[in-house]
């Protein structure tokens, strides 16, 4: 099992948000989710496959609405993925 990752900030640009969290030593990389509601449906935008990389842009969002973001970590055995639980879901609401 794979420790669960922590989410250390998010932080909104012109329409988009950048998440960063804390690195985990032991796991193969990321995957990072998002939604338009903190429990709706959300959906994979990206499998970081580095597990020295903390950071990810999503950009092409929408000015005056809120996202919701929580990451997981995975790590792989014998060729399959481990995953961990998810982390804190963090919110942004985009600016401009």
């Amino acid at each position: 099992k794979t420790v669960t990752p922590k989410i250390s900030k998010v932080t909104a640009g012109t329409k988009k948000a950048t998440v960063k969290w804390s690195k985990v030593s032991g796991t193969t990389g990321y995957e990072v989710y998002m939604a338009t509601s903190k429990n709706g449906k959300y959906s994979k935008k990206t499998t970081i496959t580095k597990n020295s990389t903390v950071a990810y842009t999503q950009k092409k969002l929408t000015k005056g609405k809120t996202y919701y973001f929580k990451i997981r970590t995975y790590r792989t055995v014998d060729g399959k993925k481990v995953y961990s639980a998810y982390s804190e879901v963090k919110s942004i609401k985009i600016k401009k």
